[in-house]
This record gives structure tokens, sequence and C-alpha cells, in this order.
């Protein structure tokens, strides 16, 4: 955000200091003017004129030996007051304020010189370049615009130097270009010249708040350079106590902040700034910024999380590893399918039948097509004894893979054999042969297993099928030969 003027706001023009005096008061005020040589001796003799800038009053009087001048029963109003003396270069002082019922006090400072020499106003060409240079000073400080704001009003004032409005202007500009000392050099001239105006005199007490204001900001600004953002909170929080209505000052401490990883606090500072000035589309954006970057940042230390819960689940230290995914579940707003699977995984280690197949099943709605979250949860079932539940969902998973589901079921039914699970594996070979009548093998393993458990009437049917549709040379073969058995009349035996 660009950094906003501190002190421009309090300046005017002179036709505004002028124009808000015009009004006359019945009270009278004073006026003492001392006038004094380079060394600060009193001048004697010195002819002063004390002209009005409001009405047609002119008043004139000698300085005594003390180089003193006390015009009495003024109007209060401005003027501007003229000194000459012989040897000496003539002093103007403009706009010199007086207020009623009040002494004002002001010293003439007087260089030797020729005492013949042209004020600025006493020249038209002058007159006319001096208030263009004021003009053209006071437009380039309002649009900020400092240092041409400066070279305009120093030469204003080598014209005029007893311009107590432009000396005040000259030092605001700069102040704004953190020429602190001249700037304060300048502005403390203009109060001695002008010591009743209350604008000069209010920046002049100001100008270390607003100093101290820039130099917490550039401190600031450098620390967030330097990428040192604990030092930019300090300095932006010192900043904002100073304004706290500021928001640029918010917009700066809440991105110190978020750059420390204080997502939470710099969400809270932008905030406020919002609530104050909601329509500063910047505010909006920075806001959405932090709350990107905090959601990575989370995300980031919940993967952390999992990798070490990762590998605890490898050492076989389940409970440790479910605590793990636990509180990286926790930091991530929408819900992962991984995190229950491996959750789901040290249910199993935990012996956690229940608890294991929830969190599979969770896995599963979350993410439906990934084929290892069905393999996982069938294999629970049908270590568990239930089959049905494992069939189909084996079968759902060999669905997301894209493949043959009667095959697959086939070898698993296989497995179950070598593994002398034969009635699992018989239940299986007929889950086959619904999702595929023709499926050959399956008819020969159930053959010879209703064979072997003494269903001969269903053994026949099925080897017969077999022998029908079968492709395996030595399947056949032992199809044949065991419907051979099967058809021999029984031997009576002996008694």
């Amino acid at each position: 955000m660009g950094k906003r003027g501190v002190i421009l706001g309090l300046a005017v023009s002179l036709g505004v200091v002028l124009a808000a005096s015009a009004a006359r008061a019945q009270a009278t005020a004073t006026l003492v003017i001392t006038c004094v040589d380079a060394a600060g001796q009193p001048l004697k003799d010195v002819n002063l004129t004390l002209m009005s800038l409001q009405a047609q009053k002119v008043f004139e009087a000698k300085s005594d030996k003390e180089g003193k001048v006390v015009f009495r029963k003024l109007d209060p109003g401005v003027y501007r007051v003229i000194g000459r003396r012989k040897g000496y270069d003539p002093v103007a002082r403009e706009p010199l304020a007086v207020v009623a019922e009040k002494e004002t006090a002001v010293t003439l400072h007087f260089q030797t010189g020729e005492v013949t020499k042209k004020l600025y106003f006493e020249d038209p060409a002058l007159i006319q370049q001096a208030n263009q240079l004021l003009q053209e000073g006071f437009q380039a400080l309002q649009q900020q615009r400092f240092s041409e704001a400066a070279e305009k009003l120093e030469r204003l004032l080598q014209i005029a130097p007893g311009n107590a409005e432009a000396r005040f202007f000259y030092g605001v500009a700069l102040a704004q270009q953190r020429k602190w000392e001249e700037g304060e050099k300048q502005i403390r001239l203009a109060v001695e010249m002008n010591p009743n105006e209350s604008r000069y005199r209010e920046v002049m007490e100001r100008l270390p708040e607003f100093r101290k204001r820039d130099e917490l900001h550039e401190a600031g600004q450098r620390a967030m350079q330097n990428r040192d953002f604990k030092t930019a909170i300090a300095k932006f929080s010192e900043l904002l106590a100073l304004q706290p209505e500021n928001t640029d000052v918010r917009y700066n401490l809440a991105l110190a902040y978020a750059n420390d990883g204080q997502y939470d606090k710099a969400i809270e500072i932008i905030d406020e700034a919002i609530r104050q000035r909601p329509q500063e589309a910047e505010y909006q954006r920075l806001k959405s910024q932090i709350l990107e970057h905090k959601e990575y940042a989370t995300i980031q230390k919940a993967n952390q999380i999992l990798a070490e819960g990762d590998q605890l689940l490898r050492e076989g230290k389940y409970q440790e590893a479910l605590q793990k995914y636990e509180t990286a579940r926790g930091m991530i707003s929408r819900e992962e399918p991984s995190i229950w699977f491996a959750m789901g995984r040290c249910y199993v280690g935990l012996q956690q039948t229940d608890k294991a197949i929830a969190a599979y099943q969770k896995a599963i709605e979350l993410n439906p097509r990934k084929p290892e979250y069905h393999q996982a949860l069938a294999l629970l079932y049908l270590n568990e004894g239930r089959l049905d539940e494992a069939l189909r969902t084996y079968a759902e998973a060999y669905r997301q893979l894209g493949e043959p589901v009667d095959e697959r079921l086939f070898e698993l039914g296989q497995r179950l054999v070598q593994e002398n699970k034969l009635d699992m594996a018989a239940r299986v070979f007929e889950r086959v042969i619904e999702l595929n009548p023709n499926h050959a093998e399956s008819y020969y393993e159930l053959g010879v297993y209703n064979f072997y458990n003494a269903d001969k009437g269903r053994a026949r049917m099925l080897l017969t099928k077999y022998v029908q549709i079968g492709k395996d040379p030595k399947h056949l073969e032992d199809a044949k030969n065991i419907l051979a058995v099967m058809e021999r009349p029984a031997r009576p035996r002996r008694r």
C-alpha cells in the first residue's frame, strides 16, 4: 500500500488564512516588534510600516533605543510589517496574524545592505512571479510532489524571505522528503514570523510524532525486505499504537504476521481494517491470500505428521500411528480418504475389526474409485469369515480396476483351495458361475469338490457340464474318469 502524507493535510493556502480572519472583532490587539542586527543587538530608528491585509489601514512608527515599537489598539487580523533603516536591507514580514486581547511579539532581523532595495511586493513583476511560485509550490505539495514543491517554494523565499506562509510550506515539503532537521528549522521560523498562526504551531508540536511515525514505517518496510518479520511486526505494532485508525498500517502489520506464519493473528488484524474500510479491495485480496497460505501451511504440517504416522505404522506401533493420523485429520478442513484408509490399517493391527471396517468404508465413500480400499476391506471381511460381503467388495474393486470380475474371483477361489479353505472356495466358485454361467473351470472345481463331499448328483451335473465346455485336457480326462467311477454299479458287500 502507498504511504500516506502525514503533514500535508494541515497546510492551507494563504487565501484561506486571509479569508478566515476577515471578520473583525470589537476587541483590540497589541503588536510588539523588536528590531535587531545580525549580531542580535537592538537597532534604533528603524522606520516600521504596518499594513492591514484586509483593510486600507497603515500604521507607521520608529524603533526606540531598545529596538522596539509597540502598536496598540489594532483590529485583530492579518498584517504586513516593513522595516527600513539606512545601511541595512529592508525587512518584511507577512502574513502576520494578531489576536484580540493578546500581545503578539515579533523580532525582525536586519542584514547590512542597501536601504533602497525593493521588496518583492513593490515590484509588479516580482509580485506576479511570487504569486506564481506560491501557487505552483502549493499545488505540487497537494499532489505529493514534494521535491518539486520545495524547489518552487525555495525560489519564492529568495524573492520574499519574510513570507511566513511560504516558509511554512517549504518546511512541510522538506519534512515530507524526510529532511527532518531542515524542515523543522523552516517551520520553526514560520512560527517565529507569525506566532499566532495555530497551523504552524500544531505542525511544529506534532513534528516529532510525524518523524517517529515515518521512522517506524521505514524500519518496518526495511525489516520486511530483509525478511525479518518479527522486527517488522514490532515496528508496525508500535506505529499502529500511534495511529490506531490508520488502516494502511493494519494492512502492513497483517502482512508481517502472515509472513511470520501467524495466520490467525494476521486475519484478525486485516478483518479490522476491512471493517473500517469495507470498500478497499486490496484488503480483501490480502485476506484471501492469507487464508490460502494458512491452508497450504496447515496441509504441509499435516503431511509431516502423516509421514510420522506412516513410519510408526510400518514399525507396528499402531496406537501411536493412529494418534498421528487423528491429529492430521483434525488439521485439514476436508476429509481425506487416504487418512481414513491408514486409520483402518491401524485398527486392523489393533484387532479392532468393527472400527477398521468403518474406516475402510469411509475411505471408499470418499473415493470409490480407489481399488486398494475395496481390496483391503474385502480381505478384512474374508478373514472374518464374512464371505458374501467380501465377494461383493472384491467385485467392486475389480470393476474399479476394469478387470474381469469372474476371472479375478476364480483366482481368489484357487487361492482359498491352496489355503485348504475348501468350503469358502466352493462358495466363491458358485459366485463365479452366477456371474458367468460358461466359466468352465469353476464347474470343474465345484464338481471335484462335490464328488469328495459325497454330493454325487451335483458332482455329476457339474462335471458333465465341464466335459461339454471345458478346454483343459488334464481336467477333461479327470472329469471323465470321475464320471466313469460314478457310473459303475456298486458291488454287493460280502457277508
